[in-house]
């Protein structure tokens, strides 16, 4: 990554092609998980899982209601922010260098 005279980056070539199939992937498995998830909602299906056993105790203990962010149904909400995660993780990991790279000191 190059830098101008006070350090700042002036670009960072981070979409690569890696970066766009894994964005791609990561985008793709997401929409599964989101169409499963309202289909299994428009059928009535449950899909339960140790988060609601979870949440229901929290939610005794603490005399609230809990209330998540995007309600999908069973362990869909898990699936999703380990998917998310996992790509996410990917991409840093192989941009690790470009992104925190220092340039060389003249």
């Amino acid at each position: 990554m190059k830098t101008d005279n006070d350090g700042m980056a002036e670009n960072a070539e981070w979409f690569d092609p890696f970066t766009r199939w894994m964005l791609i992937i990561m985008f793709a498995l997401l929409a599964i998980i989101f169409i499963a998830a309202k289909y299994m909602d428009m059928h009535g299906m449950q899909g339960g899982g140790t988060d609601d056993t979870v949440n229901a105790m929290a939610s005794l203990a603490a005399h609230a209601k809990s209330h998540p962010f995007i309600d999908l149904p069973g362990d869909a909400e898990v699936g999703a922010f380990s998917v998310a995660n996992f790509f996410a993780g990917m991409i840093v990991g192989h941009n690790w260098k470009k992104l925190f790279e220092r340039g060389k000191e003249d």
